[in-house]
Formats: structure tokens, C-alpha cells, sequence
């Protein structure tokens, strides 16, 4: 069976808190915007695989139970939005073991998938996999094979493969979208790229991936859909950060439906069963 698929998927988190303070508390506007992405893609008829953070599904379970029950994959995006860089060893399986305990609880069903904050899962801290491997998840989707200044492993293959770790354990990753232009590896795979770019660049790098026969992963997150949020925060946000992080949201749900029309879409899990799968000792 082909991998080459659609792999869209929502890091489901709150801006303030995952980006401007990890100390915040997660507002109900998350729990709205996130609302409002399942009431589209149940418009669609769409199940997709949503990275919830665990601090979210503490504050708002009732959203965590409505994302299952509709029929979306639920994985890990850890607990706190902390960076993996920013973590020792024993941080880090802490934070990802309570995300975990808290999304099986409230769904009751074991999660297989994991997303690092900020793709930050780079060439130091590869580690970070045997951890994974050991907590028994089975897949990995947070190595964005590219050069850029906060993430990121430029050399990690852009296609899907299961990697042979420590103690006979593997794990499947899927890395983030990218394409080639002019000799290089460029970014292209959702969030504040499917802000910027216009629609037919987004469609003929996704055509251009499955040709190839890989799946192309993407993600985004619940307050790219509100175009309104930064006229709305009580908070003071510099302009230069409500520029970068605000501009194309007006378009952004428009460019996610036409991608929802145009490919079917996977699940996360399914993909990396099929990779598992082929792999598997006789």
C-alpha cells in the first residue's frame, strides 16, 4: 500500500502560552478556535491526526473527548510547549510520559504519535527518539529537514523511514514537509509557510511529494483560523512579532479547505503501520 498521502494534522495549543509564555494559563479562546477547526472538518467529512498538548487537555477535556469521538487521531505535543533542547533527558520523558497519561486517560486510547514543540527534535538531542521508543510510542513527526536558525536537521532524509534504535527498539518518523528549488531544501509544509504562500505553490508541492511517492506531512494550529485574535489580546505584543505571527490567518482557512477538497486525507498512525509494517522481521 502507498505511503504517498496527505498527512494534515493540528498542533492544538493556545498562542499566548505556546508562544509569547509558557506560564500561562490556556484561555478558552483555544478551546473555541479548536472547536471551530472539528466543526469544519466535520463539515468535510475529514478525520485527521491532532497533536494535542497536554496542558490543553488538563484545562478543556471536554474538546480532548469531542476530537476522539469524532474520529481524529489523538496524539502527543507534550505537556508544557517546552522546547526538547531546553530539557535534560529526564525533563523531557517526564513531560511527554504526563502528556501521554493525561490524553489516554481522557480519551481512552493508547497514544501512538508524538510532535516536539517547535519541531525541536534537532541533531543534539536525538536522544530524544530512544525516549519515545521506551514510553511505546510508535511513531515520530518532529524533524523538519531544513536549515533554519531555532529547529531543524538539514542532513535527516525527507522521506518517511523507520529508524533502528538503541535495545532493538525503532521508531517510524515522518518528517516535515520540504521541497527542492534551485539545489535547495525549502520549507513548505503548513502553519506560518500555508500563511505566506499563495495557494498554488502549496498545491503543486503537496502534487510533487505523493508523486514521488511520499507522504507529505503538514500541520497547523487552531489560531491560524482566527484573524482576529491579536486585535483582541489584553496582552502588549510587540508589532513586529503581531506582523510575523498574525499575517495570512484571512486566508489561511480558505487555503486549508482547498487542500481538504483536493487530496484525501490520513491519519498519522496509519502511515506509520504501513511503514512498521513493511519493515517487520519474518
Amino acid at each position: 500500500m502507498s505511503v504517498a498521502k496527505l498527512l494534515l494534522s493540528v498542533d492544538v495549543e493556545d498562542w499566548p502560552q505556546s508562544t509569547w509564555d509558557r506560564s500561562l494559563p490556556i484561555t478558552p479562546r483555544a478551546a473555541d478556535n479548536t472547536m471551530r477547526v472539528l466543526d469544519l472538518l466535520a463539515n468535510h467529512h475529514v478525520q485527521m491526526t491532532m497533536f494535542v498538548l497536554g496542558k490543553f487537555a488538563e484545562r478543556f477535556p471536554s474538546v480532548v473527548r469531542r476530537i476522539r469521538s469524532d474520529g481524529h487521531e489523538v496524539a502527543s505535543h507534550g505537556f508544557g510547549h517546552l522546547e526538547v533542547f531546553r530539557q535534560t533527558p529526564r525533563e523531557f520523558r517526564e513531560d511527554v510520559t504526563r502528556s501521554i497519561h493525561v490524553l489516554e486517560d481522557i480519551c481512552g486510547a493508547k497514544v501512538l504519535g508524538y510532535r516536539a514543540p517547535d519541531f525541536s527534535i534537532v541533531k543534539d538531542n536525538l536522544w530524544a527518539l530512544d525516549i519515545l521508543a521506551s514510553l511505546g510510542l510508535k511513531y515520530d513527526s518532529s524533524i523538519f529537514p531544513v536549515v533554519h536558525p531555532r529547529y531543524g536537521i538539514s542532513t535527516w532524509p525527507v522521506g518517511v523511514a523507520r529508524v533502528a534504535l538503541r535495545d532493538g527498539r525503532s521508531l517510524v518518523e515522518l518528517p516535515i514537509a520540504t521541497t527542492t528549488t534551485m539545489g535547495r531544501r525549502v520549507p513548505v509544509a503548513g502553519g506560518g509557510y500555508h500563511r505566506l504562500l499563495p495557494f498554488t505553490i502549496i498545491n503543486w508541492a503537496v502534487r510533487r511529494t505523493l508523486r514521488d511517492g511520499e507522504p507529505f506531512v503538514a500541520y497547523c494550529h487552531p489560531y491560524e483560523f482566527d484573524c482576529n485574535e491579536f486585535a483582541e489580546l489584553s496582552m502588549r505584543v510587540p508589532l513586529p512579532t503581531r506582523v510575523h505571527q498574525g499575517f495570512g490567518r484571512r486566508g489561511f482557512q480558505r487555503k486549508f479547505e482547498r487542500l481538504l477538497t483536493r487530496f484525501k486525507v490520513a491519519l498519522y498512525r496509519d502511515v506509520a503501520g504501513m511503514v512498521q509494517r513493511e519493515y517487520a522481521l519474518p
